[in-house]
């Protein structure tokens, strides 16, 4: 009979499943809960119905009926995790024809959607408080024989996509993007079977383990498959509970996971044939790096000859797991502490080092970010020993960096390049300052590529590492060569990319840092300025400007900055009147903050007030802008350098104690304690200066992505004020006894009760009075 009638009526049927799905995704409506019998009831059809349709050519296509009933399945989870109380009535019905359903299901590439919604419905109802439909033993045997080891068994299309596609078997496998495969589904399952069921699941699946490994043991060569199913299935079992930092967090009690180890994944690691059996060379390190908090020290110590050994393995994949393994490994924390120390590993760091640049010689794993991540963590761990190979390693990747240049793919491969660099700089530098020359010169060819070239995806990263250059000189003073980099630096070119202005912000920092005298004597000022205008129109990037800007006022040499502060000021308030937005006011008053802690508020007052001397323009920003924003200021840092500049405002400006000033006075006094509150309740906190993780960089995009390896510790701009509220509260008191009997009239007249009583919390809990 022709099938295509049929095949018409199916895929109609499927597209009604498809729509039932969509309607009911939000929830279950009152039309569909007073039809949900007929509905069923056509699901149940669907799932049961059997025709002999014949299977096309294409052996990843699957059939009309298949596409129905997967998309019944999918209906049915929909309820289960939804709507289970509506949905309990057909519950048995329905698992009854998923279970039936399954066996019958083969292992064909075409049936792969079927099987996975299938095996979700069955895992949802696991986790259900209806999992006691599973609670039978032959139940639960059932499940494992014919549904999950089957399903979590190697197919030849993974073997296919290990050996040919190795980048998306490694992303698939390792990286948790399986979510739909049989294999991750199954494994679901499972998971959900033994919580529920934690001895009779892991009882059975003992029982299955135990017999693959023996068929394994009889016939390496051709039953390796089984061994691989047999640790894909303990790995199920055992990882309760799992972070990115530490693996599997939390297991399961009744595996020995030692003794699995030590038996069967330790001889894989060890063995001194690196190309045999590779799948399973890549089962065992992927079991070590999940378990890599479980394996006690000595025996993830006694395993690390092997994974170097492994390194040279000719299998992407193998190399890739044993560089994630490595890379894991040493990144691992105990109570806060790495696991590992240096003298740990000193035997083996050498030719760690040299398998991991060996890897990149092995073909398709010239740009392996797995390896190059391995590669920033090995420099980052071993810290300032890794000097005396620092400049030849650096030679390596900056050999790498030239041919990555002609044509950047892989982002993920590239952010831990530039890492592995900066890491080196930094480490090296930190051990022996004299070799930064030989760093910049093994690092200056490939950079002038990267700039002249205009590789946009590489900009930032330059930038940073130029930065860290200037930076790391103990001495005043700017190379050269790098001066002659600065005033392209000031091109609109590079500044029209968002993604370059933080990195170019900081180089221009480092510049004015280490050689003030210079960029003024040069005649960039004007272009400076220019560089700061631009930043200050744009509402997204206007917080830079004002980094800029306190740069200048700080490094440059005092009558240089002075000569522009006029055009500053008016480009300033312009801005402030023509588009002001929270963001830019809480920037503008972080400026002022600097500013005054480092000239003194009466020169910054002084300085607006030669705009508009009547009535002073000072007074007007300070009641309509700096008290307004005051209490919001964020930032532990930003606040205390707020309340810093408030104190000096408040006791050290004669015109605001005058009389005619009281009201003003009094507001800016009441915003600090506002600010200064917020603090006395604890407030903030410190940040985690932990090594961050480094995800893949993804997109081609020019965006900013910051080397923490060249990262640079702010530095204080007011040092003095060591506690904002203390500050405030002795400079107040110190205020009080200068002019006694002063002080708390006018705190009586200006402040509120409830402020009045902020002061008296404030002064009791810094230990101040006042007179």
């Amino acid at each position: 009979a022709d099938p295509a009638p049929l095949r018409l009526l199916l895929s109609s049927a499927r597209l009604a499943c498809r729509v039932f799905y969509s309607l009911n995704s939000p929830g279950l409506t009152q039309e569909f809960e007073d039809t949900l019998d007929e509905w069923m009831a056509e699901f149940h059809t669907l799932l049961t119905f059997d025709a002999a349709l014949p299977a096309y050519a294409d052996t990843e296509k699957e059939t009309e009926l298949d596409a129905a009933k997967a998309a019944v399945a999918a209906n049915t989870n929909l309820f289960m995790e939804l709507n289970e109380e509506e949905f309990a009535k057909f519950l048995q019905t329905f698992v009854q024809d998923v279970w039936v359903l399954l066996t019958k299901v083969s292992l064909d590439v075409r049936q792969d959607n079927l099987a996975m919604n299938s095996i979700r419905f069955l895992t949802t109802v696991a986790r259900s408080v209806h999992f006691a439909l599973f609670r039978n033993e032959g139940a639960l045997k059932q499940v494992c024989e014919n549904i999950v080891i089957p399903n979590t068994r190697l197919r030849e299309d993974a073997e296919e996509m290990f050996d040919m596609n190795w980048v998306e078997y490694v992303r698939r496998d390792s990286e948790a993007s399986d979510a739909d495969t049989r294999r991750r589904a199954a494994c679901e399952l499972t998971r959900a079977l033994t919580d529920k069921f934690p001895q009779e699941v892991t009882q059975l699946f003992t029982g299955y383990v135990g017999s693959m490994l023996q068929q394994y043991a009889a016939d390496p060569a051709g039953a390796w498959k089984a061994k691989d199913c047999a640790v894909y299935l303990v790995t199920a079992l055992t990882a309760r509970g799992r972070t990115a930092a530490s693996g599997a967090t939390a297991t399961n009690e009744l595996v020995n996971l030692g003794d699995f180890y030590r038996t069967h994944i330790a001889p894989d690691l060890m063995a001194a044939d690196v190309n045999e059996a590779p799948v399973l060379k890549a089962d065992a390190l992927k079991f070590l790096t999940t378990f890599r908090s479980q394996i006690p020290k000595a025996e993830a110590l006694a395993a690390f000859p092997g994974l170097v050994r492994l390194l040279g393995s000719d299998s992407n994949v193998v190399h890739s797991y044993a560089a994630t393994c490595i890379e894991r490994l040493l990144s691992l924390k105990e109570g806060g502490q790495p696991r590992f120390a240096v003298s740990d590993l000193q035997v083996q760091l050498e030719p760690l080092l040299q398998g991991l640049f060996g890897a990149f010689q092995q073909p398709e794993s010239a740009e392996n970010e797995y390896v190059m991540k391995c590669v920033m963590r090995l420099i980052t761990f071993v810290g300032p020993q890794i000097a005396p190979v620092a400049p030849t390693a650096l030679k390596l990747l900056a050999d790498m960096l030239l041919q990555v240049c002609r044509n950047p793919t892989q982002p993920g491969f590239n952010h831990f390049l530039f890492e592995s660099a900066a890491a080196l700089v930094r480490f090296g530098a930190a051990a022996d300052p004299a070799l930064l020359d030989l760093f910049q010169a093994q690092l200056f060819p490939a950079f002038q590529v990267v700039l002249s070239e205009d590789v946009q995806e590489f900009h930032p990263y330059v930038f940073q590492i130029f930065a860290q250059l200037i930076e790391l000189r103990a001495t005043p003073g700017v190379q050269p060569a790098l001066m002659q980099l600065f005033p392209p630096l000031l091109s609109p070119m590079f500044w029209e990319r968002p993604g370059n202005v933080p990195p170019l912000v900081r180089l221009i920092k480092a510049y004015l840092e280490k050689a003030p005298g210079e960029v003024a004597a040069g005649g960039h000022l004007e272009a400076l300025l220019g560089v700061f205008q631009k930043l200050l129109a744009s509402k997204a990037l206007d917080h830079e400007a004002f980094v800029v800007l306190a740069a200048l006022m700080v490094r440059l040499p005092r009558g240089d900055f002075d000569r522009f502060l006029p055009t500053v000021w008016q480009l300033l308030f312009q801005r402030l009147q023509s588009a002001r937005t929270t963001k830019y006011v809480k920037g503008l008053v972080g400026f002022l903050a600097v500013f005054m802690c480092n000239r003194g508020p009466q020169s910054v007052l002084d300085s607006m007030d030669a705009l508009q001397p009547q009535p002073p323009l000072s007074n007007m920003i300070l009641d309509s802008v700096w008290a307004p924003a005051l209490p919001t200021i964020g930032g532990d840092t930003e606040r205390r350098l707020a309340l810093g500049a408030s104190a000096r405002l408040l006791s050290e400006v004669p015109r605001l104690q005058e009389a005619g000033n009281a009201a003003l006075w009094g507001k800016l006094l009441g915003a600090a304690l506002g600010a200064a509150s917020d603090v006395l309740g604890g407030a903030g906190g410190g940040g985690d200066d932990d090594v961050q993780e480094f995800d893949e960089v993804s997109g081609y995009s020019a965006a900013f992505a910051q080397l923490h390896n060249a990262a640079k510790p702010e530095e204080d701009p007011c040092p003095e004020v060591a506690d904002g509220a203390a500050f405030l509260a002795q400079h107040l008191s110190a205020a009080a006894a200068a002019h006694p009997g002063q002080m708390a009239p006018r705190i009586a007249a200006s402040l509120a009760p409830e402020q009045q009583a902020q002061l008296q919390a404030l002064l009791q809990a810094k230990g101040a009075t006042l007179v």
